[in-house]
């Protein structure tokens, strides 16, 4: 019962896909994106399933790949979240840069946001640490 008070308490956060950035592939924006996800998990919120924010961004006849803020917030209310993130993947010069930042929906303002440049060997570790420390920022 106590279980079921606290799922229901639980605000929802939309972890959108990574921007395809300069000089990268939707492969490699994919496999980050996925990664970062697999790190990423507030106690406090509930993350919503990649497939049904996808389908909210088609519903709406957004494409991934950029969408204006207002739409991006637009997506958020619709999928009813407190927070989204969202983030950018660029490589410049053969190293990976990601940044990341929590947005509230309601307000439209960034509320945390983290970065790294990282070699291709390092991503998994970069990337997890870009997931948990955004974690401890909001919670």
């Amino acid at each position: 019962m106590c279980l079921m008070a606290l799922t229901m308490q639980a605000q929802k956060c939309a972890v959108l896909d990574f921007q395809l950035g300069t000089n990268v592939t939707s492969e490699e924006t994919d496999a980050i994106s996925y990664n970062f996800r697999t790190n990423f998990y507030p106690e406090n919120y509930k993350v919503l399933e990649i497939e049904r924010v996808n389908k909210v961004i088609k519903d709406l006849g957004y494409e991934k790949t950029g969408m204006t803020k207002q739409q991006l917030l637009e997506v958020g209310r619709r999928l009813e979240a407190k927070i989204m993130v969202v983030g950018t993947l660029n490589k410049l010069m053969g190293e990976y840069s990601v940044d990341v930042q929590v947005v509230d929906v309601s307000t439209g303002t960034t509320v945390a946001s983290e970065g790294n440049t990282f070699q291709k060997s390092d991503y998994r570790r970069e990337i997890k640490y870009i997931a948990q420390t955004l974690v401890h920022k909001i919670e």
